[in-house]
């Protein structure tokens, strides 16, 4: 073989080897597991791809919970400038490589680039909860240090000691070290609420000696006491009202001695008398005037004492009307349970006798015709006892024979006043209405009224001839009785009544008649003519 005929050789075995080598390709992988194929028995048999599928939908959960991070959570974190562009931007480009992987069908390589970017999102943003924390515990805490600064003086080695591990805190939070300056910022709110549980309970004992010295009239003492409380918390009222007192003792304590002695002897009048004469010589003294309204609380004590035993008393005369109302002032003075238990049984006692009284009283009336004087009677009753069924049948009874009795006189009223008016159809309504409630026996002037009318309406039940006369160009209607109609003459039959007839034409103003049709004046005529022009 020659030179020549060498590289042709060659170019020509490449050329095969890259003709061959896509067709074996094909069908090394068309004979792998991906395809279908054929059982010993002949039955064609679909690959199993349960595990891809699943792979697949977690894969895409895991996918959407990156995203919905990177686009909120993180995006967020970077326009507060808490998290660096630069790290956004590797999370991001890490993202894109998942997401090209998972296009790619290289699911394992897009779950680890997304399971790195997830650990490292979620942990920065934990980090920045914690620095979130941090600060706000930074406001809260130099509130709490700024609020209880006053207790500086007092627990001076507490104090700094909050104050140094409050720095600390601070410290800790400018280093970036969030979990420590939580720790200290708890600790030092801690350390806080123990200072002021603290001054809490010393200030509650010392203002407890110092009254016990002010009641003592040991005045020192106690100016002393309150003075200590005010140099732990100067805001405190206790201890300010307490020194207003002993303020208001100096100069007077013995003049304050004898009213005491004349209030524990119970001389309550004398002994007001002595302290307005000493409230004279020292206006506007807040332990002179708390003293007065001390002693006058002593006297509505011994009013109150006073009113129970009248009650004891007239309750044992059985007067249970005066032992009710003495027990009732008791109760306006000291509103007391045990003495209210007392006041209901008996008032339950008093309401039982009541009770019976009423009843019978309420029977008499109602027997004698007194319907409203019953009614009332009744209705006594029953707020008395609400069950009692005696008193809600008189009360029906009374209250329905006086309805009766009220609509039986309004309406024969009613009647007469349309019938002077003659409106007649009125009049009848009403009377009928009025023999439908008509009581059993009615007064004789009720009953001559009653007579009188019926008379008139017995007279005007019948119709009446009535003549209209018009000049054919007007319009005459009668409502309910004549339609618009234009005539020369017309003749009508019209109960008793008061009609309007009315008269209408164009051009020309209407017209409006009253017409009162009475059964004893037969065959009247009007004119109905529309003549003024508009």
């Amino acid at each position: 073989m020659s030179r020549n005929q060498k590289p042709v050789i060659f170019v020509a075995i490449a050329l095969g080897a890259l003709i061959i080598l896509p067709v074996l390709i094909l069908m090394i992988s068309r004979s792998g597991g991906g395809g279908t194929s054929v059982s010993s028995g002949g039955e064609v048999v679909a690959p199993e791809r349960g595990d891809v599928e699943i792979a697949d939908f977690d894969l895409r959960q895991l996918a959407d919970k990156v995203d919905s991070l990177l686009s909120n959570e993180l995006a967020g974190a970077v326009r507060k400038g808490d998290i660096s562009l630069e790290l956004m931007a590797d999370l991001n480009r890490d993202a894109e490589k998942a997401r090209s992987a998972m296009r790619s069908g290289k699911l394992d390589r897009a779950k680890n680039y997304y399971l790195s970017v997830l650990q490292r999102a979620e942990s920065h943003l934990e980090a920045l909860a914690l620095a979130d924390k941090a600060r706000a515990l930074n406001d809260t805490i130099y509130s709490e240090l700024k609020r209880l600064e006053y207790l500086k003086a007092a627990f001076e080695n507490t104090y700094r000691e909050a104050v140094e591990t409050y720095n600390s805190a601070l410290t800790a939070l400018n280093a970036g070290d969030y979990e420590t300056s939580v720790n200290d910022y708890e600790m030092t709110g801690a350390i806080l609420g123990d200072l002021e549980a603290r001054s809490i309970q010393q200030v509650g004992s010392i203002l407890e000696s110092a009254q016990a010295a002010l009641e003592a009239y040991r005045l020192p003492a106690a100016k002393s006491a309150y003075e200590e409380v005010l140099r732990i918390d100067s805001a405190n009222t206790k201890a300010t009202d307490g020194l207003a007192m002993v303020r208001a003792l100096e100069g007077i304590s013995e003049e304050v001695k004898a009213i005491q002695v004349l209030e524990n002897s119970g001389q309550f009048k004398e002994a007001l008398k002595q302290l307005d004469a000493l409230s004279a010589a020292n206006p506007n003294n807040p332990f002179l005037r708390n003293q007065r309204k001390a002693i006058e609380g002593k006297i509505l004590e011994r009013e109150y004492q006073a009113l129970l035993a009248e009650a004891a008393k007239s309750e044992a005369a059985k007067d249970y009307s005066a032992a009710i109302k003495a027990l009732e002032g008791a109760i306006a003075l000291r509103p007391n349970a045990e003495v209210q238990q007392r006041l209901e049984a008996l008032q339950a006692q008093y309401k039982a006798i009541r009770l019976e009284e009423l009843l019978e009283a309420g029977y008499n009336s109602l027997k004698a015709g007194r319907y409203e004087n019953a009614r009332d009677i009744y209705k006594e009753a029953i707020a008395l006892d609400a069950n009692s069924k005696e008193a809600r049948t008189g009360l029906e009874k009374a209250s329905s024979l006086y309805l009766a009795d009220i609509r039986y006189s309004q309406n024969i009223a009613n009647a007469a006043k349309f019938l002077k008016e003659g409106r007649f159809p009125f009049a009848a309504k009403f009377f009928n209405d009025a023999m439908s409630s008509r009581p059993s026996v009615v007064s004789p002037s009720a009953a001559k009224e009653e007579a009188r009318i019926r008379g008139i309406l017995d007279v005007q039940n019948k119709e009446v001839n009535v003549i209209i006369e018009s000049d054919k160009r007007t319009y005459v209607s009668i409502i309910g009785v004549l339609p618009p109609d234009r005539f020369n003459e017309t003749d009508l039959k019209l109960f008793p009544d008061v009609y309007k007839v009315r008269g209408t034409r164009s051009g020309y103003e209407t017209v409006e008649i009253e017409l009162k049709v009475d059964a004893t004046k037969p065959n009247q005529t009007i004119t109905v003519e529309c003549t003024e022009k508009i």
